[in-house]
């Protein structure tokens, strides 16, 4: 009896411990979702991923016993594995989706988080076709399938996302019966759905036929009407992605007018796309990942002690009261170390660029202005490397101090990444007597190759 009594405020003790445990464990949670939905607005993929890792790794150690455990950790998930696969950071992506797995899997068809769990599903596919890795699109979309079809209220549309990308998925690994076969579902829905548009269907029939022997201006066709509508439906950031694609990869089949008005309708969605950030800048962020997938793993400590059990369950809770305060702490170095990467990165695109912008009024001024006007293209394009970078010249005569005025004007074409034939335009020669003069230049510098005056060249910025 008097021993009931001694160790009741002892059980007391341990219940507030758990509560209070439980609560701080839910505000930082809540915190971390918060703090990973500011920097991704931001554009810093790295510390958003870090606070998304660190609510999935606190979710999953709540008790049992809290009711919204499930949903949160779904939730936390989905934020995680779709933002690192957006900052290129895929490996973080794929190895939470796989530890997870058969949480995601359990009771789909019965689950109460089935939406939640089916936009995982849907995410990881769709971010596995975006970083190029078709075989995880692949297998994730099959996996899927087969365990949908034993749902007995899980219905053909609830397939559709899911579908789409599995049919560019396989489009790019060359198995294009199994895209092909995928596009009368598509097409039945199409319109159906508020995420499943005209568009969208659009643009995944050009992604197929381009990997098919279809005509080029058949898939720019399909692309341009899905970016149309895109733009007329305010999704800026789709719209911008196909018009870059069209630019990027199909410029030589279309005319200069074409051109001129892809140019044009990409610069209006661009100026309305909402957290725009640039290829360079993911990139960036393709080896942050892999930094923070190697720096953030989380430890765990299990400490087991030789005393009675009562006193163990006590001081485990202080411990883990103590253990959630230090990687508080450990996490507020990390992204303070991750911020400093970041700002180096940053300076690195800011230089890319401006020789992206130099050679894009170069570009444009090329399509507007006649032949005869080149020279003053050439110049004006000289004037605005010379401007942006000061020191051009200065580096450049300290490494060869007898160079002609046609040799600094192939190092400015190199710098601006110029193709020989739009170097040979500038300088209005033709393609052969540019090459000619390259190849003396190259000789004249004691460089093996072009791979090693253009590493040179680049040291000048």
């Amino acid at each position: 009896m008097k021993r009931i009594k001694l160790l009741s405020p002892i059980f007391g003790l341990l219940l507030c411990l758990n509560s209070v445990l439980l609560s701080a464990q839910i505000t930082t949670v809540t915190q971390q979702l918060k703090d990973g939905n500011t920097s991704y607005k931001a554009g810093n993929y790295a510390e958003s991923i870090v606070s998304y890792q660190k609510a999935v790794e606190i979710t999953a150690q709540l008790s049992a016993s809290y009711p919204k455990k499930d949903s949160l950790l779904l939730f936390s998930l989905k934020k995680l594995i779709t933002v690192a696969g957006i900052g290129k950071a895929k490996e973080v992506s794929f190895k939470y989706y796989n530890n997870y797995k058969k949480i995601i899997f359990k009771d789909l068809c019965f689950s109460d988080h089935i939406a939640l769990k089916i936009g995982i599903i849907n995410n990881y596919i769709a971010i596995s076709l975006y970083n190029k890795s078709y075989k995880e699109a692949i297998q994730a979309y099959e996996e899927f399938k087969v365990v949908t079809e034993n749902c007995s209220g899980f219905r053909p549309v609830d397939l559709v996302q899911s579908s789409a990308n599995a049919a560019m998925a396989y489009a790019k690994a060359n198995n294009l019966p199994k895209a092909i076969a995928l596009l009368p579902q598509l097409h039945y829905f199409k319109d159906s759905l508020y995420n499943w548009t005209t568009a969208d269907y659009n643009k995944v029939l050009g992604f197929v036929k381009d990997n098919t022997n279809e005509q080029p201006e058949v898939v720019v066709a399909h692309y341009l009407t899905a970016a149309k509508l895109y733009s007329d439906n305010k999704n800026y950031s789709y719209a911008l992605n196909l018009y870059e694609n069209v630019l990027k990869n199909y410029s030589n089949y279309m005319t200069m007018e074409e051109i001129k008005k892809v140019v044009s309708d990409s610069e209006k969605v661009r100026d309305s796309t909402k957290y725009f950030h640039n290829d360079l800048y993911r990139k960036m962020m393709s080896q942050l990942g892999k930094i923070m997938l190697e720096k953030t793993s989380v430890t765990e400590k299990n400490t087991q002690l030789k005393t009675n059990l009562l006193y163990t369950i006590i001081v485990a809770s202080i411990l883990l009261i103590l253990l959630l305060f230090y990687l508080l702490k450990k996490d507020k170095m990390a992204k303070n170390y991750y911020k400093q990467l970041y700002e180096v990165q940053k300076k690195l695109e800011i230089q890319q660029q401006k020789l992206k912008s130099v050679k894009n009024k170069f570009i444009k001024s090329n399509y507007i202005l006649q032949t005869n006007a080149k020279p003053e293209i050439s110049l004006k394009l000289f004037q605005e490397l010379d401007k942006d970078f000061p020191n051009l010249k200065y580096n450049i005569h300290q490494w060869q101090k007898d160079l002609s005025h046609r040799e600094i004007q192939i190092i400015y074409c190199i710098i601006l990444g110029l193709s020989t034939k739009e170097s040979a335009e500038v300088l209005t020669m033709t393609s052969g007597s540019f090459r000619v003069a390259k190849n003396r230049f190259i000789k004249k510098v004691g460089c093996n190759s072009a791979e090693a005056l253009h590493d040179i060249v680049r040291k000048f910025l």
